[in-house]
């Protein structure tokens, strides 16, 4: 199972698992999805949300205490596909919304998420569930393909909102456009990519809207480098103040 996902995991640092979840799955997501931004998105500030023009844009904290998200999470065949592609037993360490709304969603500058989770060894992945049809046009995700292979790289200060560090230009420059690659999907599909691929998206100027759903693992046996984690805290605390006192 996922023999062929795992050749494009480990070559080129991201997969497709096409059709992944049902529609059903799909429809009761976005219930639940809704059902929090009603409820309880609006006590959520900070790091844990950002808009745009009153919209919001991403929420980066759904996988905060026993609720639908993290069951969601915990299903048999989500963990039998982390475990395939980890190669180890997997944990959650985060589940998030990028919602990037039609016309004014915000862009993501290229990173690689492991500078942010710090997960020693770096082996640690993310599930990006389509909610909506996503390609080039709406802000779908764009991957360098293989970049993972040249291990974790240094990144600066972006002031994106939900986004705030990038890797340093002449990485994507040392890549070239060739390895660019924006995969089109549709609602119920997967796209995995490892903690170490460069990665981000445009700013959504379509009619239409651009949602994800993300689960994030890692090696349940690895942890976390706390002098990593600390520079990471003071860069985004930094960023969120000055994004505060700015508004």
């Amino acid at each position: 199972m996922f023999d062929i996902e795992k050749k494009h995991y480990d070559e080129d640092g991201f997969c497709v698992l096409k059709g992944f979840f049902n529609q059903q799955e799909i429809d009761t997501l976005k219930d639940n999805i809704n059902e929090f931004i009603e409820l309880d998105a609006r006590k959520l500030d900070g790091r844990d949300i950002n808009y745009v023009d009153g919209e919001i844009n991403s929420i980066h904290s759904l996988h905060k205490g026993d609720n639908y998200f993290t069951k969601f999470a915990a299903k048999e065949s989500v963990k039998k596909a982390a475990e395939v592609l980890l190669d180890a037993k997997a944990e959650l360490r985060g589940a998030e919304l990028f919602a990037k709304p039609a016309k004014i969603g915000l862009p993501s500058p290229m990173h690689q998420d492991n500078f942010y989770w710090c997960v020693k060894g770096n082996n640690a992945l993310t599930m990006w569930v389509a909610l909506d049809y996503c390609n080039k046009e709406n802000g779908g995700l764009t991957y360098y393909r293989g970049s993972q292979k040249l291990g974790l790289l240094n990144h600066v200060d972006s002031h994106a909102p939900g986004s705030s560090q990038k890797v340093e230009d002449k990485y994507l420059n040392q890549l070239g456009d060739a390895a660019a690659v924006t995969p089109s999907v549709e609602p119920g599909d997967v796209l995995v990519h490892n903690s170490l691929m460069i990665h981000g998206s445009s700013a959504n100027k379509s009619m239409k809207s651009r949602r994800g759903f993300t689960m994030q693992f890692k090696d349940a046996n690895s942890g976390y480098d706390k002098e990593m984690e600390k520079h990471y805290e003071s860069r985004l605390i930094e960023q969120v103040q000055t994004r505060q006192e700015g508004s």
